[in-house]
């Protein structure tokens, strides 16, 4: 269901000619260096704090840090998987304990007409999720979506000091153990690099 989910999104991308090579002059230098976690003015790893069902979990945490962006991930229990096709790059978090879980960062490099927006109404497109509307959506303010299977997919988005925007989205079934509140906590704490 996520790679299905992925590639759609590349083939919309190619589709609306979002796809070429992107310009050199564009690129940001914070984008294409990795800064140290001093630079970024955050611990290296931490504690998240979870509430599920009246229960409180301690989760330790470590910082990742990726093109343009850091984010705290729990240390355990989450499988990394990274791709790249034409704009798009995506740095995708599967749950281990359940398959149907995961989080993901989708870094749209800057193409002509790319606001925000349009980053927002082309993800929710193609992403196989009815949204009522697409009001809000940026940073702290996520939209959702539901499937015909009843699962959910939020996301947030961002644009970065180079113009290019991020897409920080997760998905999880209605029945998914608490999933959505930890998701929830774990994109609240994605950052843009300036």
């Amino acid at each position: 269901m996520k790679k299905v989910f992925l590639s759609c999104v590349f083939l919309a991308l190619a589709l609306t000619g979002c796809g070429g090579n992107k310009p050199a002059e564009t690129a940001s230098a914070a984008a294409d260096r990795s800064p140290t976690v001093a630079e970024l003015d955050r611990e290296e790893r931490t504690d998240m704090i979870f509430t599920v069902e009246g229960q409180t979990e301690r989760v330790p945490a470590a910082l990742f840090i990726g093109r343009g962006y850091s984010i705290y991930i729990p240390e355990e229990g989450w499988r990394l998987e990274q791709e790249s096709e034409g704009h798009v790059a995506a740095d995708t978090w599967e749950s281990t304990v359940n398959n149907d879980v995961e989080l993901q960062v989708l870094h749209y490099s800057v193409y002509p007409d790319a606001s925000l927006e349009v980053t927002k109404a082309n993800f929710a497109a193609t992403s196989g999720y009815v949204f009522e509307d697409l009001l809000g959506g940026d940073l702290g303010d996520p939209l959702a979506g539901v499937d015909e299977d009843g699962d959910f997919l939020r996301f947030m988005a961002a644009e970065g000091a180079d113009g290019s925007t991020y897409v920080i989205a997760w998905e999880y079934p209605g029945a998914a153990e608490g999933f959505g509140t930890r998701l929830a906590q774990i994109a609240d704490t994605f950052q843009l690099m300036e």
